[in-house]
């Protein structure tokens, strides 16, 4: 159970006996009895869906991510006019040094 930024608890961790896929791709073993058997498969989600893990990681985190996963790592605003020049020097430099995750230039 996991509790999101709204104090409401969610189950995203599900364990589930599964005998339709070893039927679908018709999967045997032999067992010690000598014998084929049908296996019967086990999926382990510790977060549940992805859909699921991530709706509840946005709602939890309001869309401000932390900043290991958040879109956009940099942005240059240039607080003023006067250091507008500046501020495109240091966007230029981010460009030039191929930064992945560059939400880009304001002006």
């Amino acid at each position: 159970m996991v509790r999101d930024a709204l104090g409401r608890r969610w189950q995203l961790g599900t364990i589930q006996v599964d005998y339709q896929l070893p039927q679908r791709f018709e999967l045997e073993y032999v067992g010690s009895d000598g014998a084929r058997h049908r296996p019967v498969m086990i999926h382990r989600a510790p977060f549940g869906s992805l859909e699921r893990f991530v709706a509840v990681l946005i709602e939890h985190c309001g869309g401000n991510f932390p900043l290991w996963l958040a879109p956009d790592q940099i942005a240059v605003l240039p607080i003023s006019e006067k250091y507008a020049d500046y501020a495109a020097g240091v966007f230029t430099q981010l460009l030039g040094a191929g930064h992945p995750r560059f939400c880009g230039w304001p002006g």
